[in-house]
């Protein structure tokens, strides 16, 4: 079990991490690094999923990561206006589509426009992870959904004060602006690219 799949089920319990390492004797940043490192370890993983009420019953009823899909919103791009969420009512536009080394990941939009270039080309499709935390992990490219519907695909950088972000592109001909943080509506860490010819 890796440390991103622990987590999902934490979430998916309906837990907070804070709360987990509470129980667990442990501070929010200790429970990160256990998380985080390369080989997880199993007894910490078997307290955790003790704690979180997870059982063996509940093992054989979720998907492995190779197992699971990936929502392809086929009419939503990550430019302004239009859709501001990926909502369900829609999936009559959605395909489920299977990318094994993206497996923790959750949509996938296509992408339009070249701010992003060289890293993200035009054209292609984006594949995303849904960012549930409460910090921002800055440096990361990010779709950045704001509350009147734009859609963005940023660097994510401090801002200058704590209430703002800075979005900052990939192309140096685009510039950086800032926004507040209480205009997002919602985040998704960008985890990588496909053709659409690789569908």
């Amino acid at each position: 079990m890796t440390g991103d799949e622990l987590k999902r089920i934490v979430k998916q319990q309906g837990y907070k991490y804070t709360d987990v390492a509470r129980a667990l004797g442990i501070n929010k940043q200790t429970f990160d690094t256990k998380t985080s490192a390369k080989k997880l370890d199993s007894e910490f993983a078997d307290k955790v999923l003790s704690i979180v009420g997870y059982t063996d019953a509940d093992k054989s009823t979720s998907p492995t990561t190779a197992d699971r899909t990936i929502r392809y919103w086929v009419d939503v791009d990550a430019t302004a206006g239009g859709v501001t969420l990926f909502e369900d009512t829609m999936s009559a536009n959605v395909i489920d589509i299977k990318i094994p080394e993206f497996g923790d990941c959750t949509d996938a939009v296509n992408l339009y426009g070249d701010s992003m270039y060289p890293l993200y080309r035009s054209g292609q499709i984006i594949i995303l992870k849904r960012w549930t935390e409460s910090f921002i992990d800055f440096g990361n490219v990010y779709l950045i959904i704001t509350k009147n519907g734009n859609r963005m695909v940023k660097y994510i950088r401090k801002g200058s004060t704590s209430n703002r972000i800075l979005c900052a592109s990939e192309n140096p001909a685009f510039d950086s602006f800032e926004i507040p943080l209480c205009d997002i509506q919602a985040l998704y860490i960008v985890k990588g690219s496909i053709k659409k010819d690789t569908l």
